[in-house]
């Protein structure tokens, strides 16, 4: 029978609506079993007993299959009743049901709600007690627990577990695994998915856990070995946010899920994220998983890492989504994720992936390492913000301590002057005079003293692991030289300096012009004569970023220096690492042993 009136069929994210689609059911199914199922997938049922007496008295068949197609198209995908029954509350984000165009392109279905849950639920019941299978499916996808977990439907998932619904997969496949995120919509790809429905699909997740544990380290029933964060790889691309795939990610691993894991041919985890791609996987990965893993390659193939992936992922993307010759969809979709292989780029040479193991023996090859370069050059022309975020966060407890003390000292300090008391206190002691501060003492030196007692309790360790923790770069050359000068500015900032006006630094006149000029806390080797010149923060990072541009043949004019730009360089000229130091107390250059 046909559902609803004549529409217009809409092959986008957006989908069919009911009117779209027609009905289909098996030659000889029976008056009953129709009205059941289109009261089921019209949501025509106001109360659950509609649907008892239909199967209990007139017949109708719980267990029937409906086709959903498209109107007009002689092909469809059936369905179990039940599964059909189940609302989708993802607003078809991550639908799992679909009708088939006369092209055989799957469009996801917005079928009716019901108008309550509990509603819901007594219907999901009367089907099960009228003969419906829970566990029963044409394909694993489709499963009712599954279209539950997918629909970002809890209550329908609580109905199911009551009902004894098995959770364990049943058929050799991805879809088996009852904690895999919902199937990627091919048009939604690189678009997030309702807050809400994350909201919901991870109270899911963490209730199926909280359930059974060990659903967390289910392998692949493929032949490939691969777990469920092989899984998330193969599936996030861009549609959650970073936060949801913290926590899914994080629920996994607690409860045994590994982060390295290798399949059959050697995949790991980072390598499909990085192939499919998934940014926010990668994301996890990159902070979660070995350092070694990041320039892992194939077994027989050692330069196959996962950069080599997403380079040459993101070289197809940009051919197929200006190649004429490919259906819109397929173009569509590279379009769609250029900007996540870009992200991955990105995530992966901030972590430490070498760009020195990309092959360059083809054309080809040397084609995808000239795409991740301008990659790079965006993760350079990042790393003055966030090493100023990372000296931030690691001076801000010396700050707001040091803040504290100086607005407190000049209150304080006429009661830390009064001589100490000697003999027997009296029962009613005069009130003393408070002493006036000392001559001199005003806002400057509150501020010194302040700074210098904050010194005195700032934690260095913890210094240290804000820097690595904000910098936004690891596992690499560059990490180590722009983490340890971003370390000894702290050290010099709070030990060396005598208060946060002096770290900013005030006004000075460099090459013709004023300009701030920041704590310069860094010296160039002069030699035995002396002369070894100061400088800051900023001019180190900056030849940090024009070193690894000239190692990979960067353009120097692409790095944003960001000041004292009327200097050119020359002020971040050093004549290399072996000669940045310091100074210390006697005058005395001394190396920093960066290299």
């Amino acid at each position: 029978m046909a559902a609803g009136a004549q529409g217009q069929r809409r092959p986008d994210a957006t989908g069919y609506r009911l009117e779209d689609v027609d009905v289909m059911y098996a030659p000889g199914t029976s008056e009953a079993t129709r009205r059941l199922g289109g009261g089921i997938i019209c949501r025509a049922f106001a109360d659950e007993q509609e649907v008892k007496q239909l199967i209990q008295h007139d017949g109708a068949d719980a267990k029937s299959l409906p086709g959903l197609r498209a109107r007009g198209c002689s092909r469809g995908m059936a369905y179990r009743l039940l599964s059909l029954a189940i609302d989708d509350l993802s607003g078809i984000a991550m639908t799992s049901r679909w009708a088939i165009d006369n092209e055989w392109r799957a469009h996801p279905i917005s079928l009716p709600q019901w108008p309550s849950r509990q509603l819901e639920a007594a219907i999901i019941n009367a089907l099960i007690d009228g003969g419906a299978d829970i566990g029963l499916a044409v394909d694993a996808a489709s499963r009712p627990m599954r279209v539950a977990i997918c629909g970002g439907n809890d209550e329908a998932v609580s109905v199911l577990l009551a009902r004894g619904a098995a959770v364990r997969q049943e058929v050799d496949d991805f879809d088996s695994f009852v904690m895999s995120l919902p199937d990627a919509i091919a048009a939604r790809i690189g678009r997030r998915v309702p807050l809400d429905y994350e909201r919901r699909l991870l109270s899911i997740y963490r209730r199926l856990i909280q359930n059974d544990a060990t659903l967390a380290t289910e392998q692949g029933g493929d032949g490939l070995g691969c777990n469920l964060v092989h899984d998330a790889a193969c599936r996030e691309m861009g549609q959650y946010s970073q936060a949801f795939v913290d926590a899914y990610l994080d629920l996994l691993v607690a409860n045994g899920a590994s982060l390295t894991a290798q399949g059959r041919h050697g995949w790991t985890p980072l390598h499909l994220a990085a192939r499919v791609p998934s940014p926010c996987v990668a994301d996890f990965l990159c902070r979660h998983a070995p350092p070694a893993e990041i320039n892992k390659g194939m077994p027989l193939d050692p330069n196959k890492t996962p950069l080599v992936f997403a380079g040459s992922g993101l070289d197809w993307a940009v051919q197929a989504s200006q190649d004429d010759t490919m259906p819109q969809l397929t173009r569509d979709t590279a379009t769609s994720e250029i900007p996540l292989y870009e992200a991955v780029i990105r995530t992966l040479l901030r972590s430490g992936a070498d760009i020195d193991r990309m092959p360059t023996a083809t054309d080809k090859e040397r084609q995808c390492r000239q795409l991740v370069l301008p990659q790079y050059t965006t993760v350079l022309n990042e790393l003055p913000t966030t090493t100023i975020a990372a000296v931030n966060a690691a001076m801000r407890p010396q700050r707001g301590l040091a803040a504290f003390l100086m607005k407190s000292l000049p209150a304080l300090l006429p009661h830390l002057l009064q001589p100490p008391h000697t003999g027997t206190t009296p029962a009613n002691p005069p009130a003393a005079p408070l002493l006036p501060a000392p001559p001199g003492y005003g806002p400057h030196e509150a501020e010194a003293i302040g700074w210098k007692i904050a010194a005195m309790c700032f934690d260095q360790d913890a210094a240290s692991e804000a820097i690595s923790g904000s910098i936004g770069i690891r596992n690499s050359t560059l990490a180590r030289r722009v983490t340890a000068a971003a370390e000894h500015f702290v050290k010099s900032a709070v030990f060396e300096a005598s208060s946060n006006r002096e770290v900013v630094g005030g006004m000075a006149n460099m090459g013709g012009q004023m300009v701030r000029v920041p704590l310069q806390c860094f010296a160039v080797n002069g030699g035995h004569y002396g002369g070894h010149r100061r400088l800051g923060l900023r001019e180190v990072v900056h030849r940090a970023q024009l070193d690894e541009a000239a190692r990979h043949g960067i353009e120097e004019g692409a790095i944003d220096k960001g000041f004292n730009t009327h200097l050119g360089n020359d002020d971040c000229e050093f004549g290399g690492w072996q000669q940045l130091g310091r100074i210390d107390e006697g005058g005395q250059w001394v190396s920093l042993g960066i290299n």
